[in-house]
């Protein structure tokens, strides 16, 4: 049975949003996600907030419970959004993020990467994934030959449009190298996952923002640890109310998609045995969890990211945003507001026995 309430509130605030979690080394879970932080804001805080910030809050029992968050990053008239943590080798946490700043009268963004040696306590210098105006939603790969790859995207804001691209660092996330990825007939494929399934061979999952097959993900692949990739081909994977970018796990060794099926209404979890990954089973995908138990939609969400916790079971953190305060003007609330609610929240989901027969 699905659920249709969070089993934990990992932080409530102006307007969290754009979570990531993780585990590292010491069995931790660390949840990264951007705070809004301006309390006046009047228009939609999707917008620039030069005051947000991202922030990082843990757990030390599963998800249970959670600590008070501190500060990934903070740069000055800059709003640092999607920060996703990854554990090097080393274990060394490397957190990639964006910056959307006011620069030459003109809104930028610039994807970029930051490190912790000491298990987050303290991050270093930024570190930038290109010089064209950049985004990106999911964690660095640390590669199996020591590569370390990131799934980037050229942002609204570039005169050029959306384009998937990759960035490749050798040297430890020290220097970065990007390229782009051929689009999609949209020319809007933007936020998108990677995983490498294995050695050599990585998959990606794009988000498509266009008119014209925009309900569906895409598809690329790479059999040159990221270097070079397949034009994207179109997934069955059909999704509501505009797509929200896709997470990519390992689960038992078997490729889990966790994803937003109905944007603002509800989060699922599918599978595949398809090695092209273009078809999913979509008649056997797990309904994790609706926003309300009424099924209507709320104001913002659908940023969905998980993390293991035992064979049977998955940890999923998002955002939830019920407020008089909208995304876009289109998105309306159809039911009586009662109290406002912007939360960052967390879901124990069990994972089907049958994926892994």
């Amino acid at each position: 049975m699905s659920k249709s309430q969070p089993d934990v509130v990992i932080f409530e605030g102006n307007y969290p949003a754009w979570p990531w979690i993780t585990r590292d080394q010491n069995g931790r879970l660390l949840c990264s996600f951007r705070e809004d932080m301006a309390t006046d804001r009047k228009d939609s805080a999707h917008g620039f907030s030069p005051s947000a910030k991202s922030l990082l809050t843990i757990s030390l029992d599963n998800g249970n419970t959670w600590s008070a968050p501190t500060v990934i990053v903070d740069n000055d008239q800059s709003d640092d959004c999607c920060p996703a943590i990854t554990v090097l080798p080393d274990n060394t946490l490397l957190a990639s993020y964006y910056s959307r700043f006011y620069k030459s009268e003109k809104y930028c963004s610039q994807a970029r990467v930051i490190r912790s040696t000491d298990n987050g306590i303290t991050w270093g210098d930024s570190v930038n994934l290109s010089d064209d105006d950049t985004r990106v939603r999911c964690a660095p790969l640390a590669l199996s030959n020591g590569d370390i790859f990131v799934p980037i995207y050229r942002s609204m804001y570039s005169e050029l449009g959306h384009i998937p691209m990759a960035s490749i660092s050798i040297d430890n996330g020290k220097t970065w190298k990007d390229d782009y990825l051929d689009n999609a007939p949209s020319n809007e494929l933007n936020e998108w996952a990677a995983l490498e399934v294995e050695p050599g061979k990585l998959i990606g999952i794009h988000r498509d923002e266009g008119s014209e097959g925009s309900n569906f993900f895409w598809k690329t692949e790479s059999l040159d640890y990221g270097r070079t990739w397949t034009s994207p081909k179109k997934t069955n994977i059909e999704v509501q109310n505009a797509s929200s970018p896709p997470t990519l796990n390992l689960h038992k060794g078997k490729v889990l998609l966790t994803y937003s099926d109905i944007r603002m209404k509800s989060v699922s979890m599918i599978t595949t045995s398809d090695n092209t990954y273009l078809n999913w089973d979509i008649d056997n995908k797990k309904q994790c969890y609706f926003y309300r138990k009424d099924l209507k939609s709320i104001t913002d969400a659908s940023y969905p990211s998980s993390v293991y916790i035992s064979p049977t079971q998955r940890f999923i953190v998002d955002y939830e945003i019920e407020s008089s305060i909208s995304p876009s003007p289109d998105v309306k609330l159809t039911y009586k507001l009662e109290k406002e609610r912007k939360q960052i929240t967390g879901y124990l989901i069990t994972v089907p026995k049958d994926w892994f027969i």
